[in-house]
């Protein structure tokens, strides 16, 4: 049976990294819809300010994404889908603050539209995290 060749390291910790916030992103998705349907102002904001300081701290792991051929497409989806994330989250959270409308309305289409791009980011997420926790053995070698 071949030997799976080695990834690098910022590669595996990266995978890694966002895998375990993948979970965080899905629910505070949940959360807006959630909020959304029930017309819960209360409950978009908690989601959007809940997802600000989460997304604020991967820039630096996509760009090692994009550094490696076997998760350059990951990088891809990531770099459009968190800014978008990122952008409606801030934007529903400060206008809801500012009891502006139209920029609740903007900033829910926008994060709505980060998380339908995030949906292959996920999928590829899932299939490489398992090889990347056995990958983080050889980096502990």
């Amino acid at each position: 049976m071949p030997k799976p060749s080695r990834w690098p390291g910022t590669a595996v910790l990266a995978v890694i990294k966002l895998g375990g916030i993948d979970g965080e992103i899905a629910k505070a998705g949940r959360d807006f819809i959630t909020a959304a349907d029930a017309s819960d102002v209360t409950a978009m904001w908690g989601a959007a300010d809940g997802l600000i300081p989460v997304l604020s701290d991967l820039t630096l792991s996509v760009d090692h994404l994009a550094e490696w051929d076997e998760t350059a497409v990951l990088a891809g989806h990531l770099r459009t889908a968190y800014p978008l994330m990122l952008e409606g989250a801030t934007q529903l959270r400060d206008s809801i603050t500012a009891g502006d409308a139209n920029g609740v309305e903007e900033g829910s289409r926008k994060l709505a539209q980060g998380l339908t791009a995030y949906a292959p980011a996920r999928a590829i997420l899932a299939e490489l995290v398992p090889e990347a926790l056995l990958q983080q053995r050889n980096l502990n070698l």
